[in-house]
């Protein structure tokens, strides 16, 4: 009796076990017959709200309201911004030609000097004493010369003392020729017009050969020099129209691009342009930061969108357009193939053509062949 009582309670256990189970298995094909009957669902759905037979639909029967943009052809820009610095075509730094203790300092930063004026001056006080005693010897070689010349024309005293008499006084004129030519380099002075930048030496230091004395900037004639990513060098040209503004300054001005750089710097894969500053803007200085912004690329005839209504699926980017048929309004998904954007504006480059009507207001729960009502202002 115990043994059947065992098998029993057995059998039960066993029959709970595998209830579970069986419960689970039936749930999921509940699942899958639940996918596949709202799909159909929805289908039919779609094409009831196409023929016009149904009102739609996803929201409580409720038609949604949009706001649409008719697609028409017009001047698409696109610009780039880039930093810039002005620059001045004449920014030359004056070199000491003599070395030597710096006797006189005569300008300072901000003065303006013309061609040619003296700057500064080295000591030349050997050469002056030099040059001195030479005149001096130079002075007896005439005199010496002058009197064998006559005697050589009276028919007295000899041709080798006459040539010698001739070759002293010569070679000594040449000795100070070439020391006033040193003299010379004791003076620097200005190679342009322009404006003291810098002064970089102090009376009384000594000053070497080819050392930097004075920075001498043009400021008549300034430009704009902006470096860009080698992958605009076939869409950026001379003359193409740009707009820079001096930030500090607080403000901006439109000119042509002058020249157009053709060799690529190998340290950071740029090129350089060159933008000429008007003449008649002022306190522009040297060094200063500038923002240019280019035209790169213009489209007359483009069709361009709002950049906020695209949206985005894994297999490309669609908007929703709107077409009326038997009086009423049709949204459909349309695929685009996209160019530059600017501005909050994309150029579509496949998928609409003019004439068409955009959705650009309530298009985010939109879906395709969905019946929707327009605002007669906005049609």
């Amino acid at each position: 009796m115990q043994k059947y009582i065992i098998l029993f309670i057995l059998s039960i256990v066993i029959l709970s076990a595998c209830q579970p189970s069986d419960k689970l298995a039936e749930l999921a094909k509940l699942e899958r017959e639940k996918e596949a009957l709202t799909e159909k669902i929805e289908k039919l759905k779609a094409e009831l709200s196409g023929n016009g037979s149904i009102p739609n639909n996803n929201n409580n029967n409720r038609i949604p309201h949009v706001r649409v943009e008719e697609i028409e052809p017009s001047n698409f820009r696109h610009f780039i911004k880039v930093q810039g610095t002005v620059e001045s075509d004449n920014n030359i730094l004056v070199s000491s030609r003599s070395s030597g203790l710096i006797k006189k300092i005569y300008v300072q930063a901000g003065d303006k000097i013309s061609k040619n004026q003296l700057l500064a001056e080295i000591d030349g006080a050997v050469l002056e004493s030099s040059m001195a005693e030479l005149k001096h010897a130079l002075s007896l070689a005439e005199t010496i010369y002058e009197r064998q010349k006559r005697l050589w024309d009276k028919g007295i005293g000899s041709e080798i003392e006459l040539l010698q008499a001739k070759n002293n006084k010569e070679s000594l004129e040449k000795k100070i020729k070439t020391l006033q030519e040193q003299y010379k380099l004791t003076k620097i002075t200005a190679p342009i017009p322009g404006t003291i930048d810098e002064v970089m030496i102090k009376e009384g230091e000594m000053a070497a050969a080819g050392m930097a004395a004075v920075r001498i900037v043009q400021l008549s004639r300034l430009k704009i020099t902006a470096s860009l990513s080698e992958n605009y060098i076939s869409s950026i040209k001379t003359n193409d129209l740009v707009q820079v503004e001096i930030p500090v300054l607080n403000e901006s001005f439109n000119q042509t691009i002058g020249s157009v750089s053709q060799v690529i710097d190998p340290q950071n894969r740029t090129f350089r342009i060159e933008i000429p500053v008007p003449k008649d803007l002022i306190n522009l200085k040297p060094n200063m930061l500038a923002v240019v912004t280019i035209n790169d690329y213009s489209n007359p005839e483009a069709l361009s969108v709002p950049q906020n209504i695209i949206q985005k699926t894994g297999t490309g980017q669609f908007l929703f357009s709107a077409e009326k048929k038997n009086g009423r309004w049709i949204v459909n998904k349309r695929f685009l193939v996209t160019g530059k954007d600017y501005n909050n504006r994309v150029e579509i480059k496949k998928g609409l053509e003019p004439g068409e009507f955009i959705v650009t207001f309530g298009y985010q729960n939109l879906a395709e062949g969905q019946i929707v009502e327009i605002d007669e202002t906005e049609e």
